[in-house]
């Protein structure tokens, strides 16, 4: 099946140029190309929009009716395109981020008044928890989380390693004695972050 936004862009402009040839190259395509998207453009509405012969072509009754609706069809999907696009440049909105307490505070509110400064017209919300988040449930728009990834049918980037340190305070390895293998951990009382 031949796009019928292409049979309209065919259609308009072989009736503006009395040529089906003179569309062709419009669009930089065969003149058979250009017959056979007007062919199923016919085809398709069930009745003749154009009169051809080798010299002429002109428009029929409801041809001159289909060229005014696919003018103002493809006006109003190229108004839509460019309200679309000038989206793209400016972001806006409202951007809904979960992220882990600690790393949250230390490392992305620094960043929020030059991303404030930056894109004016996009509101920040910031969930600050440790707990694992729905984020579809939640209505987040994105998490960063530390740790391994389940299973998800979500997507997932690793930004960075983080690695984890084991530390004990002076006093506490004289007390209970100094772990000399990760095995021994389980005998400490141990704060985890989990």
């Amino acid at each position: 099946m031949l796009d019928r936004f292409t049979g309209m862009q065919v259609f308009i402009l072989a009736a503006s140029h009395a040529s089906l040839s003179a569309a062709a190259r419009a669009l930089d395509m065969s003149p058979a190309m250009a017959t056979k998207h007007v062919d199923a453009l016919e085809a398709r509405l069930g009745v003749k929009l154009l009169h051809r012969t080798t010299r002429r072509l002109t428009l029929t009754e409801a041809g001159t009716d289909y060229l005014a609706a696919s003018r103002r069809i493809l006006q109003e999907m190229e108004e839509a395109e460019s309200e679309v696009a000038a989206r793209r440049v400016d972001a806006v909105g409202r951007l809904r981020i979960n992220l882990p307490l600690s790393f949250g505070t230390r490392f992305i509110a620094p960043l929020l008044p030059e991303f404030s400064r930056r894109y004016p017209q996009v509101e920040v919300e910031l969930g600050l928890s440790d707990a694992q988040q729905d984020l579809i449930q939640g209505g987040w728009d994105m998490a960063i989380r530390i740790g391994h990834l389940a299973d998800s049918a979500l997507k997932a980037r690793r930004l960075a390693d983080c690695p984890l340190r084991i530390c004990a305070a002076p006093g506490y390895l004289e007390r209970h004695g100094t772990p000399r293998r990760v095995t021994e951990l389980s005998a400490h009382n141990c704060l985890s972050y989990t």
